[in-house]
């Protein structure tokens, strides 16, 4: 991107991108009602001024270099599952917005609907919808279902189709997991399935597998064959190094542990751990993780 190439009306070279139909405020005026100066740094990438590079001005005033603004975006989240934070201002939380980023904002914009839309789903269908944490005055997502929602549930973004697809409750991610391969996340339906399996209300969209090695919800599809939930995939040498009759058969823990009582956690009968198995349309049944 190249500079602007206009001057203020004091002579000043404009610090904002070439072809914006308005530019960015002058950073050398001295004007009290400027949020940001010639002297002031990025607040992204901590190194450089502002006039250094070409720079927008979001719609929260705030101002950054178009490259650092940009490679955030691209970045996106970190880890493996889908969150939204990147997509606010780094100074004030409000929502990233600018016609210059348009491009790179559009899918982005996609995605959090499919994860919105599908959050929503869940949580009508867990009959969530009338609980404390929307409805009691005070607390942080009162009269936001959406939010709610959002953080409650884990989605992830399928490396084949790209939509968001379900990976159990964000409480049951119990670390923050950088080491993965994109490619690993795979969705129900993009999984290689029967017919039968398929869901004749809802296709393959809400199709869900149980992890490989315990009695948990499968996020990662690896090898082409086996999935994994989080802990069991984070550790995955723990597991595929046991032999099979050294697993704990239902119910059982990750990482080849085994859970007191008789009850599974997924609440259904399953083949033995060890085994690959579709537990089927998640909109058809009320499932659990631990």
């Amino acid at each position: 991107m190249e500079f602007c190439g206009k001057s203020c009306i004091h002579g000043h070279p404009c610090r904002g991108l070439n072809g914006e139909n308005v530019c960015l405020p002058c950073l050398s005026c001295n004007n009290t009602n400027q949020k940001h100066t010639a002297n002031d740094m990025c607040m992204i990438c901590y190194t450089e001024p502002l006039p250094s590079s070409p720079c927008i001005k979001l719609e929260c005033d705030h101002i950054f270099h178009y490259e650092c603004i940009r490679q955030i975006l691209e970045k996106r989240w970190l880890g493996s599952r889908i969150t939204f934070g990147f997509l606010l201002c780094p100074i004030c939380k409000t929502r990233i917005s600018h016609p210059s980023l348009e491009e790179v904002l559009q899918p982005i914009h996609c995605l959090f609907e499919d994860v919105k839309i599908k959050s929503l789903t869940r949580l009508q269908h867990d009959g969530l919808f009338n609980c404390d944490a929307i409805n009691k005055p005070g607390g942080i997502f009162y009269q936001d279902p959406a939010g709610y929602a959002m953080e409650r549930y884990a989605y992830y973004e399928c490396s084949k189709c790209g939509k968001a697809y379900f990976g159990g409750e964000g409480r049951c991610e119990h670390e923050h997991n950088d080491d993965f391969n994109p490619a690993d996340l795979v969705c129900g339906g993009c999984v290689d399935i029967s017919r039968e399996q398929e869901c004749p209300k809802h296709g393959k969209d809400f199709i869900e597998f149980k992890c490989r090695y315990c009695c948990s919800l499968a996020v990662f599809y690896c090898f082409g064959t086996t999935h994994f939930c989080n802990t069991c995939h984070n550790n995955h040498t723990v597991v595929t190094n046991m032999s099979k009759p050294q697993l704990p058969q239902c119910p059982a823990a990750p990482l080849g542990k085994k859970l007191t009582g008789t009850e599974c956690p997924l609440g259904l009968q399953h083949p033995p751990t060890g085994d690959e198995f579709s537990l089927g349309c998640a909109l058809c049944k009320n499932l659990q993780c631990f």
